[in-house]
């Protein structure tokens, strides 16, 4: 009888352990997990390697607006020689255009004066002018400062532009110099004091020297014009 006993004990013991062990071993059911959203509008399920459902709206289409690009004055490419003469002027560098006229006044720059000559030894005031209005804009003109003011069409102080012709009374006998107006009131010459140079009108020896200026043209064809109009010189 207490063997039947023990067994039936040793039965019901060995089914509650493996209710037992079978209940320890199960996990209640995963919850299903929320997809995590990041950006508006995408939608990222774990394990979904596929195309998402949602996806980012299209760019509006328009008219691409037009665009327009206004080359300004690069002042990184300017040359050397113009921010040179900017600052012997006193102007902004984008106001020298013209390079070719500010290198050939560099490489005459401070050659002595010297009456009657032409070379890099010494020049007069007429000379260089000629040398310059012929290297430079292909102009022909007399040899002297008085035969110059012969063939100019006269302009008045206002209307003077570069290249322009200056005359000067220095002597108190009529045109004795000149030199070629550049910009701001400034003017190239072949001074007899410092040779060539860069002067100002407005310097008080000058304005009182002033006798008047005129734009310079070829020789043939101030041929036809009435000597009358020069008389104001």
């Amino acid at each position: 009888m207490r063997f039947y006993i023990f067994l039936l004990i040793t039965i019901i013991a060995g089914t509650s352990c493996s209710s037992m062990r079978s209940a320890s071993l199960s996990t209640p059911k995963a919850q299903k997990e929320e997809p995590a959203r990041f950006l508006e509008n995408i939608a990222i399920t774990p394990g979904n390697t596929g195309n998402t459902k949602e996806k980012l709206p299209a760019a509006p289409v328009g008219k691409t607006p037009d665009i327009t690009f206004h080359q300004a004055f690069n002042i990184e490419s300017g040359e050397g020689i113009q921010f040179k003469y900017a600052i012997r002027m006193g102007i902004e560098v984008e106001k020298l255009l013209n390079a070719s006229l500010y290198n050939f006044i560099d490489t005459w720059w401070g050659t002595p004066y010297k009456l009657g000559g032409a070379t890099k030894k010494g020049i007069d005031c007429s000379a260089f002018t000629q040398l310059l209005l012929s290297s430079i804009y292909g102009i022909k003109i007399p040899r002297t400062a008085y035969a110059q003011k012969t063939i100019v069409v006269p302009v008045e102080p206002e209307e003077l532009k570069e290249g322009d012709l200056i005359f000067f009374n220095t002597r108190g006998r009529g045109i004795s110099h000149v030199g070629i107006y550049l910009q701001n009131n400034k003017f190239v010459h072949a001074a007899s004091s410092s040779g060539v140079m860069i002067s100002s009108l407005t310097e008080n020896y000058w304005s009182k020297k002033y006798a008047g200026a005129g734009r310079a043209v070829e020789e043939e064809i101030a041929g036809t014009i009435d000597r009358k109009e020069n008389t104001g010189f």
